[in-house]
């Protein structure tokens, strides 16, 4: 006979419940800060590219609105993204 679903539980439950996990699940894992995030809406990327221009460069941790991923698409133009 194989494993049950009261079997699979068990062992879920047991493993949930264990207080002798390795400690390397309970770390916290650090993410680089950012700095502050810069909007960009479609009127500031078209400031931003000058007429004629397909490469649009913008700050790494740029966000982007809908509007302006549409236009950038829509007008085949790559995003490149600087430090």
């Amino acid at each position: 006979m194989g494993l049950t679903v009261n079997d699979l539980t068990d062992i879920i439950a047991g493993f949930l419940f264990d207080d002798k996990k390795p400690a390397a699940l309970y770390q916290k894992k650090t993410v680089k800060s950012l700095g502050k995030r810069v909007f960009l809406s479609d009127y500031d990327l078209r400031k931003m590219l000058a007429p004629g221009e397909k490469n649009l460069k913008v700050p790494t941790n740029a966000i982007i609105s809908p509007l302006s991923l549409d236009w950038i698409d829509f007008n085949g133009i790559k995003v490149v993204y600087k430090d």
